[in-house]
């Protein structure tokens, strides 16, 4: 027979472990639904809004990629180049196989006059997506000139 003090512990261990995944779960169910109102209110013009939803997903769900790239475009879009580039660079560590986030750290560093650094950001999208080359081609023979 089990002792009583070893059972209320596992039982409480099993709460506070299921309590844990409810959390989890019903961020990575809000996350979506914050994304969604992000896209809602930047379509709308909203871009406060816009932001201030993103900034949620974000914090709801600090891992998503997908959360950290939707406010990263509409900082990029902002002209906010300082704060996109931090997020894109997040974004990366979360994902350094993402090709969208190294085209979008590209722009940034290109629009913030920090060319070498937008050069080997484009070049690590070619790398991971060939197809990048065709598009990029002019603007990276561009940035590789003196």
């Amino acid at each position: 027979m089990m002792n009583t003090s070893i059972r209320k512990n596992l039982m409480f261990g099993c709460a506070a472990l299921l309590s844990v995944f409810a959390l989890w779960s019903a961020q990575a169910a809000m996350n979506p639904d914050l994304i969604a109102q992000g896209d809602q209110q930047w379509a709308a013009g909203q871009l406060d809004a816009a932001q201030r939803t993103f900034e949620q997903a974000v914090q709801a769900e600090p891992r998503s990629v997908k959360a950290h790239m939707k406010l990263a475009g509409l900082q990029l879009s902002r002209q906010d180049f300082a704060a996109s580039i931090a997020t894109y660079q997040r974004s990366i560590g979360l994902n350094a196989h993402n090709d969208k986030a190294w085209l979008g750290l590209g722009f940034a560093y290109l629009h913030t006059g920090q060319n070498g650094l937008s050069l080997a950001a484009f070049n690590e999208a070619v790398r991971i997506e060939p197809g990048h080359q065709e598009a990029l081609a002019a603007m990276l023979v561009k940035l590789a000139t003196p």
